[in-house]
């Protein structure tokens, strides 16, 4: 079997693993059903959580935009006294 490849809108080629396209073939076929709640449930379960314990990307912008911020603070003090 051919690798899957999902090409994006700016024809970036990315290899898929089988089980992501599995995935994507289901939400495809199920895109014009409707979906019981218990059913997305699940799946935000399944899938909440996923990259726990690794570094926050939320936590990491918040330090950076402080840090950013006390740049601008600093430039502002140094021009205007």
């Amino acid at each position: 079997m051919a690798t899957p490849l999902l090409i994006t809108p700016d024809g970036k080629k990315i290899e898929l693993p089988p089980d992501v396209y599995e995935q994507i073939q289901k939400l495809l076929q199920e895109r014009g059903k409707n979906t019981p709640r218990s059913r997305r449930i699940a799946h935000i379960d399944a899938t909440y959580g996923k990259y726990a314990g690794k570094t926050s990307l939320t936590q990491a912008l918040l330090n950076e935009r402080r840090e950013e911020l006390a740049r601008e603070e600093a430039k502002l003090r140094k021009w205007h006294g």
